[in-house]
């Protein structure tokens, strides 16, 4: 149905805004801020709490948490930027047809 001259197109509603997927958002800070342990863990603790059922639990489960943490803490940014990007592409790779995944 046409929207009558000079109307404002009406809002198609919640189904039809792209929602921001908030697990990625946070993957995105935690990547940002690797050289500050202290924030790490907290984006870390809050990732703990997305379920992702593709994964069968957490995105960030606490064996994750925990080795990323160490891992910084040893001074091995690489090896934690690994896993983070490794559990990225486990979150990410049942979703590129909700339109999610890379390049979405």
């Amino acid at each position: 149905m046409a929207e009558p001259e000079g109307e404002p197109a009406r809002d198609k509603g919640f189904k039809a805004r792209k929602r921001e997927d908030h697990a990625l958002v946070l993957i995105e800070e935690l990547r940002g801020n690797l050289r500050d342990v202290i924030k790490v863990r907290r984006i870390l603790r809050e990732l703990g709490r997305y379920y992702d059922p593709v994964l069968g639990g957490a995105i960030m489960d606490i064996v994750h948490q925990r080795a990323v943490t160490e891992a910084l803490e040893a001074g091995r940014v690489a090896d934690a930027l690994a896993m983070i990007d490794e559990r990225y592409r486990l979150y990410i790779k049942d979703r590129a047809h909700l339109g999610r995944g890379e390049g979405a």
